[in-house]
């Protein structure tokens, strides 16, 4: 079943209680501040939900998320992947990409440097062109996670 989590101007949130992932897609472009906001919001949701669901998926659709500032993208790197990995617990991380090269480029950047720091915590992470992939993959994640 798919219970709505919350829902802003910028984001969906919801979880998919039968794989089980946290899903959020990004609506359109948005500020630097308001990206680090939303994510951190979803991060307290996924802590929440991480109690009842102990192999519990991230799943972020950033078909519509546009480009980010060069500071945002740094911030993806220096802080964020430590509070998604080392503090949030997330161990399957899931992205769904768009067609547009330039605003792509920092979450493949994200996925290849987040593999390299936190492989030693066995975070398993994927980029997907659809849901129907990530969520295929997903499942495998899942029925090897400890």
């Amino acid at each position: 079943m798919i219970i709505n989590i919350f829902e802003n101007e910028f984001l969906h949130c919801d979880l998919d209680d039968t794989l089980p992932v946290l899903r959020h897609r990004w609506k359109s472009e948005t500020s630097g501040e308001e990206f680090k906001e939303n994510l951190y919001h979803v991060l307290d949701e996924y802590r929440t939900l991480k109690k009842s669901y102990a192999k519990l998926a991230w799943l972020a659709d950033t078909t519509h998320l546009g480009e980010l500032d060069p500071e945002t993208e740094e911030w993806l790197v220096e802080d964020w992947e430590d509070l998604l990995f080392v503090d949030g617990g997330v161990r399957i991380h899931a992205v769904i990409l768009g067609s547009n090269i330039f605003a792509d480029y920092p979450m493949e950047q994200f996925k290849k440097d987040a593999e390299q720091k936190f492989e030693i915590f066995n975070a398993q992470l994927g980029v997907f062109s659809n849901l129907d992939e990530a969520y295929r993959w997903i499942k495998q994640q899942q029925l090897v996670l400890h």
